[in-house]
């Protein structure tokens, strides 16, 4: 399989997201202020799907871990700034939720991380 570099293939689904989003805002009336948050957060989406999808393009390129960790932050903040947009008073609900998901994504990251001790030797 080909390995794709992810830099480009990024930048053109960045560009594809905020015009599809731009041109979806124009035709159905959604407001222009309610797009921004949800440009984040489906470029935050395509980084997870990336992650788990294409391998890296190189040696060079950061770790599927990395690239998880940033779509995830992105998406976070996008659908914080949705929240803010649509629904102010439900802001520190969500904000708890996030908190809560990356703690237990933290936890399985630690867990599968970990590798079993080493059996010692017998010394008698």
């Amino acid at each position: 399989m080909n390995r794709l570099p992810w830099a480009p293939l990024n930048a053109s689904v960045f560009l594809i997201i905020l015009g599809g989003l731009i041109l979806a805002s124009l035709l159905t009336g959604l407001n222009i202020f309610a797009v921004f948050p949800l440009i984040f957060t489906f470029f935050g989406a395509w980084m997870i799907v990336e992650a788990f999808v294409f391998p890296p393009g190189n040696t060079y390129a950061p770790p599927r871990t990395m690239v998880l960790g940033w779509g995830a932050l992105i998406a976070g903040l996008g659908i914080l700034w949705l929240v803010l947009y649509a629904a102010a008073q439900l802001l520190p609900i969500v904000f708890a939720v996030i908190l809560i998901v990356v703690g237990i994504a933290g936890l399985a990251y630690s867990y599968r991380r970990s590798t079993p001790a080493t059996p010692k030797a017998s010394t008698s």
